[in-house]
């Protein structure tokens, strides 16, 4: 129990088994879906950063990470998301067991990638609010403090969605900017 206390403490990720299925079949025979609650903004301390882009899943966009499945002889990876065959780019040509990318590595499960102008501009940070409205009028009231506090504490440029849920499923059309949320709220 405590090595997920431990991985809870390092990443401020928390998952339903803290695992990925390994195949689509693994992932078909999970009863419990396959979730995670994530601490945004958490202070990691020694953070690695990469001074290159990082290596996205053609078909979901997931980044490369410890937890993908790896070919080294027919140089390609698989998402653990979507299950998809990813090939490596000519730069990761040398990787083998022994010569390992950092973002494979079991202790880089979190990393950060420098932006360039090479890799792009750098993307602000995105808040989705996930809310049940199904409660009595006076928990509505003290909800509607909580996210003003919340908003509150969001950095400046920050972009923020939000998905109702009640009888139906209501979203905000797109993320808007975090100005603009603060503007409506007054």
């Amino acid at each position: 129990m405590t090595e997920f206390i431990d991985l809870e403490t390092q990443d401020g990720v928390r998952m339903t088994w803290n695992v990925f299925p390994g195949t689509k079949q693994e992932a078909a025979n999970c009863v419990i879906p396959v979730s995670a609650i994530y601490t945004p903004l958490k202070p990691i301390p020694n953070v690695l950063v990469l001074p290159y882009a990082a290596l996205r899943c053609r078909i979901c966009r997931a980044i490369l990470n410890p937890f993908s499945i790896v070919d080294y002889a027919a140089k390609i990876w698989i998402c653990p998301f979507c299950f998809q065959r990813n090939h490596f780019p000519q730069h990761y040509a040398s990787i083998s067991e022994d010569n390992l990318p950092a973002e494979l590595f079991p202790q880089y499960t979190t990393i950060e990638y420098e932006s360039s102008p090479d890799v792009g501009p750098s993307v602000p940070p995105v808040f989705l609010f996930v809310i049940d409205t199904c409660m009595v009028e006076e928990e509505l009231g003290h909800l509607k403090s909580s996210l003003a506090q919340a908003i509150e504490l969001l950095p400046e440029k920050s972009l923020v969605g939000l998905i109702t849920f009640g009888n139906y499923v209501q979203v905000l059309g797109r993320c808007r900017s975090l100005i603009y949320l603060r503007d409506r709220r007054r």
